[in-house]
Parts: structure tokens; C-alpha cells; sequence
């Protein structure tokens, strides 16, 4: 939902995302362990550097961009040029190894069938907290219906008197904060890597597509379906079509219904 509400409402294909969601993640990782001031801080930490991290890359790099009518691709191209000179920069800086985020006990579960660990659970219980509380948001207050104006009809809300690139930077602030968040939950059972970023991102963007572009219900619905036809499909395909799984699902639906589960027809 991170990235689906920062490419509804900008349009931009942010594929820095990824290096926004790494640099978060890291941030959450000395906050827990070299520098001591907890898990509940290093999420914080993740927030706030992501955040960070969104609004320089919307100020650095996208606004100067659009100011000279770059075209998306060229936007693109930044975009996926930054994220690869950030991953080398994070290279340098804290090496290739693997850095654990610690601080949360991990311990088995089981529901008579169904096992799944504590951080599992965490994950669940975080992420629908997160997303009801953005819907919230979105639906009943005024910078979340300014949003909502500008993803709907950019030219009729600026007539109106929605500033588009400010609602542009709170879509980058918004965004990046939850992709922080999201990253140091994954990195409760996962690690902390230099590339970490890009395989939640891809997961993102076929998401948003199957949910509905500019459906911000529908980018929590997409990745709903993804996830339970990745990890269904597991049970009968080794675990390396994963990934095939993902697209073909995202392939079929944009065949049977090219808007998305609840995407606007004709968008």
C-alpha cells in the first residue's frame, strides 16, 4: 500500500522504493543493536528515515525532474538509477554481510493444522493496524480527500486549490514512513541486506496492478491474493516459482479484467 499510494497519486514508477525500505531498515538495525535503545525505537528510527529518505528523493530528484517536463521513462530511469548507486553506497558502508534486526522473541505456534511463529502473528496484527489506520486517514480528513482529489483528477483539484506538490511531498512522507515500518517488520525474521528492498517492491507493483491502479483498497486486496496464490501454489511447486506464480496470476487477471479486482473500468 506504501508504494500503491505513492504511484496513484504522483504517477511516478518509484522504484527507489526499495532503497527507501533498505536505508529504513538499517536505520532499525543500530537503533536495536550498536546503539542500544531498543526494538520499539529502532521502529520508529525505520519511520523516520524513510520518511526522510522519500521526501529527499521527491525534493533531489522527481521535482527538479517534472520542472523540465522529463518524461516517465526518463523519471524511470532516475528512479532505478539511484536505487542501484544507493545499494553500492550501502555496500561501502556496512559491507555484504547479512545484519539480523533483534529484539523480538520468536517462538512456534500452532492452531490445530496451522503453525506459524510469534513474528508472524506480529506481522498480521501490525499490517491490517497500519492499513485500517491509513484508510482511516484517507477517507476523513482533509489531506487525505486533498490525496484522494489529486490521484482522481490532478487538473480539477489544482483548480480547486489542492496544491499538488505538496500533496506530492505528504504522499513521499506518508509512504516512505509505512515502507519503514514494513521493512524492520520483514527484517524481524529475514535480514537486513543491501538489496533487501527490491524483492518487497516487485511484490508491491504486481500487488497494485492485480488490487487496481489508484485503488488503495484494492493494492491491500492485491497483495492479499498474491500472497495466499504464491505460498498455495508452494504447496504443489517447488519454492523457486514463487515468482512465476506472481506473475502469472497478475497476467490472468489483467486478462479476465485489464482495471484490476477494484480497479475503475476504462481507467
Amino acid at each position: 500500500m506504501s508504494w500503491g499510494l505513492i504511484f496513484a497519486t504522483t504517477k511516478i514508477f518509484h522504484f527507489s522504493h526499495a532503497l527507501t525500505l533498505t536505508l529504513a531498515v538499517y536505520a532499525a538495525v543500530l537503533a536495536a543493536g550498536p546503539w542500544g535503545i531498543g526494538l520499539p525505537a529502532g521502529f520508529a528510527l525505520a519511520a523516520g528515515a524513510g520518511c526522510l529518505v522519500g521526501l529527499a528523493t521527491e525534493l533531489a530528484v522527481y521535482r527538479p525532474l517534472r520542472r523540465v517536463h522529463a518524461s516517465q521513462l526518463n523519471i524511470f530511469l532516475a528512479s532505478l538509477g539511484l536505487l542501484i548507486a544507493g545499494q553500492s553506497a550501502v555496500l561501502i558502508a556496512f559491507g555484504p554481510q547479512a545484519r539480523a534486526l533483534e529484539g523480538f522473541p520468536m517462538t512456534g505456534i500452532a492452531l490445530g493444522p496451522v503453525a506459524f511463529t510469534t513474528i508472524e502473528a506480529l506481522w498480521v496484527v501490525a499490517s491490517w493496524l497500519l492499513i485500517g489506520l491509513l484508510m482511516a486517514w484517507l477517507w476523513r480528513t482533509r489531506h487525505g480527500r486533498a490525496i484522494r482529489a489529486v490521484a482522481s483528477n490532478p487538473e480539477l483539484a489544482q483548480c480547486l486549490g489542492v496544491d499538488r506538490e505538496r500533496v506530492f511531498l505528504l504522499v513521499f512522507a506518508v509512504g516512505s514512513a509505512l515502507a519503514g515500518v514494513g521493512g524492520a517488520l520483514l527484517a524481524l525474521r529475514d535480514t537486513a541486506s543491501p538489496t533487501m528492498g527490491v524483492p518487497p517492491v516487485l511484490a508491491a507493483f504486481i500487488a497494485v496492478f492485480l488490487g487496481g491502479i489508484g485503488s488503495i483498497p484494492g493494492a491491500a486486496l492485491g497483495g492479499v491474493v498474491l500472497g495466499l496464490a504464491e505460498n498455495m501454489g508452494g504447496l504443489v511447486l517447488p519454492g523457486y516459482w514463487q515468482g512465476v506464480i506472481a506473475f502469472v496470476v497478475l497476467f490472468v487477471v489483467l486478462v479476465v479484467r485489464p482495471s484490476g479486482i477494484l480497479g475503475a473500468r476504462g481507467r
